[in-house]
């Protein structure tokens, strides 16, 4: 399980030439990058795979698993699977890729910037700025053979669930690529606790606080960041929350708002790809791992079949509902041989995967 695949320095970022030096390490030892279909052959029907396979994937849908790992995955003859949040992927025509480095007719500098996340914003801080796929690219690499693009929900969103805070709302620099609120959220709202939208039951604010809120905080971007640098603005708006009973701050949605906002975050992604992409989609990947039996339930009877987590373990075949799967790190190709080796014997997984929790 992939991210990124950049230079930028972060948890989720493995480097290109680490990255090349993954794949050239286990084309080595007689491992092959498998495609989709055949993995969901596997867990949904038991379809038999050749020894040594293994499935690469990458979550997120970051430009940079097109620009770099794309041909790095086609130079070792591997396939590999991108599992996009749709809403992020617009139309344009393909980018350049490291392949038109190799080939000379692309200059490295010319690349797209998909190594430096952050640029600078005129009111002084930097701005998270991370770049997607477009729907071009995901149809040529669907179209190569060398890398399918599947359904990692609509946005990857989370919701408050519940009407503890912590500081509020306001512009400044964003330090996660998916921070957003499945929700309206205004400058000066209180930061509530967050949870993965697809795993919990939403606590929305009250229409009373928003406007109270709304009375004292401006709205636009420039006027709210001036706003929170007078420290006197911010213990008004501070006194006012707390005027507040934790009752008053908000309500929890009910049963049939929750079944609705599943079956959308996960049906439009579904019928995005098949429109895009022109073929049936089967297979959904949990944004963080993270899903509630209702969740379950929407996708399956939406058409989903096969189901990626980010839980460690072994995969046996038709085990579908569950497919395990664990994080690649910035580490050379012998630390990804160990992993390979450790969990494709099923008991050393099973083990393994026990010890990591």
């Amino acid at each position: 399980m992939y991210h990124y695949i950049s230079r930028w320095k972060n948890p989720i970022a493995v480097s290109p030439d680490l990255f090349e030096e993954h794949c050239a390490a286990i084309a080595s030892k007689g491992w092959q990058g498998i495609g989709l279909d055949d993995a969901e052959n596997f867990f949904l029907q038991g379809r038999p795979l050749p020894k040594k396979s293994v499935l690469i994937t990458f979550d997120d849908g970051f430009l940079d698993n097109y620009v770099y790992a794309y041909p790095i995955l086609k130079k070792y003859g591997h396939k590999g699977t991108v599992f996009a949040v749709t809403g992020k992927l617009e139309d344009g025509a393909p980018r350049p890729t490291l392949e038109q480095v190799w080939d000379g007719t692309c200059r490295a500098e010319d690349l797209p910037r998909v190594d430096a996340p952050y640029l600078p914003h005129a009111l002084g801080f930097d701005e998270r700025h991370d770049l997607f796929l477009n729907w071009d690219e995901a149809r040529l690499m669907e179209q190569s053979g060398v890398m399918r693009v599947s359904s990692h929900s609509t946005w990857h969103r989370t919701v408050f669930v519940s009407p503890e805070y912590d500081g509020f709302h306001q512009p400044g620099k964003r330090t996660r690529t998916f921070d957003r609120i499945d929700g309206e959220v205004i400058w000066g709202l209180p930061r509530f606790k967050a949870r993965p939208r697809l795993a919990n039951r939403a606590f929305i604010p009250s229409a009373r606080l928003m406007d109270a809120i709304r009375q004292l905080v401006p709205q636009e971007k420039e006027a709210a960041h001036h706003f929170f640098a007078d420290a006197g603005n911010v213990e008004r708006l501070t006194a006012l929350v707390q005027s507040f009973t934790p009752e008053e701050l908000g309500t929890y949605e009910d049963d049939m708002s929750m079944q609705g906002a599943l079956r959308r975050e996960l049906a439009q992604a579904r019928e995005t790809l098949e429109t895009q992409l022109g073929r049936p989609e089967r297979s959904l990947c949990w944004p963080w791992g993270a899903y509630s039996p209702d969740a379950h339930s929407v996708a399956k009877d939406l058409g989903y079949q096969c189901f990626f987590t980010t839980a460690m373990g072994a995969n046996p075949a038709g085990q579908a509902d569950a497919v395990h799967r664990f994080k690649a790190k910035d580490k050379p190709g012998s630390w990804l041989l160990m992993r390979l080796n450790l969990y494709s014997r099923p008991w050393l997984a099973k083990l393994y995967a026990t010890m990591r929790i």
